[in-house]
């Protein structure tokens, strides 16, 4: 008799403006790890409601042991995909519950998703590991900072983005003085501390790290090449003229230079699953942009574009990161 097929939610949905692109990113997962030794269940993780969709139907999630019921019958998961960018699923706050249930789940613990998420306190924390950061301003909740003071400090233009979030949603590149407070206040609309960065001049690309059988491996370097001044939210996932290009048209020694710095920082953070971290190629050197510890997934994504070109179909790199949890 053959061994039963374990049951794996897909959750996705989240607390932030991320939610659209969770949905897509969890459709895809769901896609490829059809007719695999998975039974997936979607469930939508929202403010108020937890619930499996099952047949069309929406069923409330027992959060008591992460649960649901249909026909009269408890469907018990084995290990959750996690698929939600942004809060609750990338800063920590899920992994949380699911280590104190006991459940298993594909991605990076409470450690990195937390410490990633918080961009300032992330950028510190491998600065001390000789990590290239751009110089930088935290503009507190409920504050008002000195505008004159921040560009002293990062020069224009700059950056200021939420210190919390993905996905580039609340991103300004700020270019006069006057500019900056209004860029400040959109970054702080969901209510999180605002990052103003010095602009690094270079070539974007971004990196993606997987686990096998327990050591990191990165499995590529793409170039970005937004349509407009840099990758925002509608270069990443609405553009038809942004170019994503892997391998990245970089000379050899810098391709592997940011493959083993990720794989470094993919150990020196204690990640799990899959991660994509984003550098900006500098005439001074490689500088880290953000770690990201729940990659979008989407057709549009970049990591499934790497998983194909380390040599992966979708179907064995989700099965892989799906197998991950229960090693």
């Amino acid at each position: 008799m053959g061994e039963l097929r374990k049951n794996i939610a897909i959750v996705f949905g989240g607390f932030s403006g991320e939610r659209v692109i969770s949905e897509k990113s969890a459709l895809l997962v769901q896609k490829y790890l059809a007719d695999t030794e998975y039974n997936t269940f979607l469930v939508d993780i929202d403010v108020n409601d937890w619930q499996a969709l099952v047949d069309g139907t929406k069923i409330a999630i027992n959060r008591d042991d992460f649960s649901f019921e249909v026909d009269g019958s408890k469907v018990v998961f084995d290990g959750v995909f996690n698929a939600i960018h942004g809060t609750p699923g990338e800063d920590g706050k899920l992994q949380g519950y699911f280590d104190l249930i006991g459940m298993p789940y594909n991605n990076c613990g409470v450690l990195a998703s937390s410490l990633s998420f918080d961009k300032a306190a992330c950028n510190r924390y491998l600065k001390a590991s000789g990590v290239n950061v751009a110089d930088s301003y935290l503009a507190r909740l409920g504050t008002t900072p000195d505008a004159a003071s921040i560009i002293d400090r990062v020069g224009l233009p700059c950056f200021v983005k939420p210190n919390d979030g993905g996905s580039s949603i609340g991103v300004t590149k700020v270019k006069r003085i006057e500019d900056l407070e209004p860029a400040i206040k959109l970054a702080q609309e969901e209510e999180v501390d605002a990052l103003i960065e010095s602009f690094l001049d270079g070539v974007e690309v971004s990196c993606g790290c997987i686990s096998v059988d327990g050591k990191a491996r990165a499995i590529g370097v793409t170039e970005i090449v937004p349509e407009g001044e840099f990758f925002d939210f509608n270069a990443k996932y609405e553009s038809e003229k942004t170019e994503e290009i892997t391998p990245a048209r970089i000379s050899r020694e810098v391709y592997d230079q940011i493959m083993e710095q990720t794989e470094l920082i993919y150990a020196w953070l204690h990640c799990k699953g899959m991660i994509r971290i984003d550098y900006m190629i500098c005439k001074d050197g490689v500088y880290l942009i953000e770690v990201n510890t729940t990659p979008g997934l989407s057709e549009e994504s970049i990591i499934p574009k790497q998983a194909l070109h380390a040599g992966y179909s979708l179907t064995e790199f989700f099965q892989l990161s799906t197998a991950a949890m229960f090693g």
